[in-house]
């Protein structure tokens, strides 16, 4: 008697599975350099991304780039802003919890990856999932590539998530 496997289709690998391995593979698992970054290798996966830069004393995150996907969840261009102005009117502490993950992928030249809620206009929640993939500039983590990952096919979603205003808070 023998036994047959369906042939099940594959599950592609998710966002940050394939950023992961991307990342995994430019210094052999451990933290590159900036320069080993190629965008183009993960041109797929540019609206879900943001780059960016590590700011001591005190420390900071700034958004040195930020995906379409990520600006129109978020309802605004995060380009040029600092995570820290955003968690300051975060009712949700999502905020918060990405910025001790990006603290965590500093000091440790580790990537990190967790996940959070999101608020929905139908009073809900969203899972995100994200991960955070350190980069060495001169030997020193100053940068991070970061990717979020949401529950569902991105569309529906944006008409249904709270989005951030300009000035850091929560959507009217």
């Amino acid at each position: 008697m023998t036994s047959e496997t369906p042939d099940l289709p594959e599950t592609p690998p998710s966002l940050i599975e394939q950023l992961h391995a991307y990342w995994l593979g430019l210094a052999g698992g451990a933290t590159p350099e900036r320069a080993q970054f190629d965008p183009g290798a993960v041109k797929p996966l540019l609206p879900y991304i943001c780059i960016v830069d590590f700011e001591d004393q005190p420390f900071r995150v700034r958004y040195r780039l930020s995906g379409s996907k990520v600006d129109e969840m978020n309802g605004f261009n995060l380009t040029g802003r600092y995570l820290d102005d955003i968690v300051r009117a975060d009712p949700t502490g999502g905020g918060q919890h990405i910025l001790d993950h990006y603290r965590k992928c500093w000091e440790t030249g580790q990537p990190s990856f967790s996940s959070y809620l999101w608020p929905t206009k139908a009073g809900d929640q969203l899972g995100v999932r994200f991960a955070m993939f350190p980069l060495k500039l001169n030997g020193r983590v100053r940068q991070c590539i970061g990717i979020e990952d949401w529950e569902e096919t991105f569309d529906p979603i944006v008409e249904t998530i709270v989005p951030f205003s300009e000035k850091g808070g929560e959507g009217q």
